[in-house]
């Protein structure tokens, strides 16, 4: 393995030389099976809460028993692998890649297959520890087999199966309904939490994109509990960077001020709808936009005339029109095509985010709009009352009830 951890430290070493701080040397060891020469493994760094990758290095197989590399680390650092066969294709699984921490001085070792290589064992460093290891093995096994659903759907496609591949992803969407081993996973999480009252790395570094979304008063509790080491540790002073940025934006303070450009060419603000309940709904191609789009059809159809407006926030309307003019004539794709029909003729404003208007780009992280569908509620005062994923469109529900009905309960 010689030369291929050679290529991977001449790659790392140029991304590191502007960099002067005092660095720890880490090494990464790969023993899996199954690698053929030309195969390549891509190393990102990840940088939360925004979840913004970078190139750290690159391995390009050249040794069939497995791969290595050393490198230097300042701090703790949170990766993620992705891997590509010499062919130029992704694995295809349940996964975009596999994610590790590294502190500095950590030797950190992969076990498994080419096929499954994103459920590989994790070994050495903060994955010595029997409790969270015993745990990420569980919730590798179940998503070992759920990836494999994943491949029979890509086979029964090649194959013409439409059948099969519509079988075979109706499995995939309800894996975890009712399935006794994601109890277990949960049970064994939930043991290791309760065990680390007083925090770890990996605690930290899992629950910092929770941040933006989760109550913050709950995570305030959670971080005020960690141990000293825990909070001065790298990401221990990034979360308690993400808690102030979080608490800015919590229910009840001012919403920030916005300018948004709308595909009509209108610009709208915060005073555009002073006097009036503002909705705003972040909706996309994604299983949760494709349910709820409905109701929030019906929420601004029950209450536009009261005093209720909203504005759709999506990246590309484009890409919605290509989706349904591919699934137009698809017997299986009727109902989706509905929908994406009906998304197409929204009633209320809608703003496209990827847009070359940067007031646009800058919604999504003044408000840290992390996902679909996503939903912030602003009061005729501009005050935020809500701000999450579904969670905030049934507490909309519920105020908008409360405060435009003719009838309060």
């Amino acid at each position: 393995m010689k030369t291929t951890r050679n290529i991977a430290i001449a790659l790392f070493s140029a991304m590191a030389m502007a960099c002067t701080s005092q660095k720890t040397d880490f090494t990464i060891i790969g023993n899996i099976s199954g690698l053929q020469i030309g195969d390549t493994v891509e190393f990102k760094t990840i940088d939360l809460p925004s979840w913004k990758d970078s190139t750290a290095f690159t391995i390009v197989i050249d040794d069939t028993t497995g791969f290595g590399f050393q490198g230097k680390l300042e701090h703790d650092q949170y990766f993620i692998f992705r891997y590509t066969t010499n062919e130029g294709k992704e694995m295809v699984c349940d996964r975009s890649g596999k994610t590790f921490i590294v502190r500095p001085g950590d030797t950190i070792t992969f076990t498994g297959e080419r096929e499954n290589i994103y459920y590989s064992k994790i070994g050495g460093g903060i994955y010595d520890e029997p409790q969270l290891a015993e745990y990420l093995r569980a919730d590798d096994s179940l998503g070992l087999v759920r990836g494999s659903y994943m491949r029979n759907i890509e086979e029964a496609k090649a194959a013409g199966d439409t059948a099969g591949m519509y079988r075979w992803a109706d499995a995939f969407n309800t894996f975890y309904n009712d399935n006794p081993g994601v109890e277990r996973v949960r049970s064994l999480r939930r043991a290791y939490i309760d065990s680390n009252r007083q925090g770890t790395l990996f605690l930290l570094v899992k629950r910092l994109p929770d941040i933006g979304y989760e109550p913050i008063d709950e995570m305030k509790k959670i971080y005020d509990n960690y141990s000293e080491q825990i909070k001065e540790s790298w990401y221990g002073r990034k979360t308690a960077d993400f808690i102030a940025q979080m608490e800015a934006i919590a229910p009840g303070r001012p919403a920030p001020d916005f300018k948004l450009v709308t595909i009509d060419g209108d610009t709208i603000t915060k005073a555009t709808y002073e006097g009036k309940y503002l909705l705003f709904y972040h909706w996309g191609l994604c299983p949760g936009s494709i349910y709820i789009d409905r109701f929030v059809c019906e929420l601004y159809d029950q209450y536009r005339e009261k005093g209720l407006e909203v504005v759709g926030l999506t990246e590309s309307i484009a890409t919605i029109r290509e989706l349904y003019n591919k699934t137009l004539n698809n017997p299986h794709e009727k109902d989706l095509n509905a929908t994406l029909g009906n998304m197409l003729k929204h009633k209320w404003t809608e703003v496209e985010l990827e847009t070359e208007y940067p007031e646009n780009k800058k919604m999504s992280e003044t408000y840290r709009i992390s996902g679909w569908p996503f939903f912030i509620l602003i009061d005729p005062d501009g005050t935020l009352l809500a701000r999450n994923f579904t969670e905030a469109f049934s507490e909309a529900k519920k105020i908008l009830k409360e405060e435009l009905d003719n009838e309060k309960e």
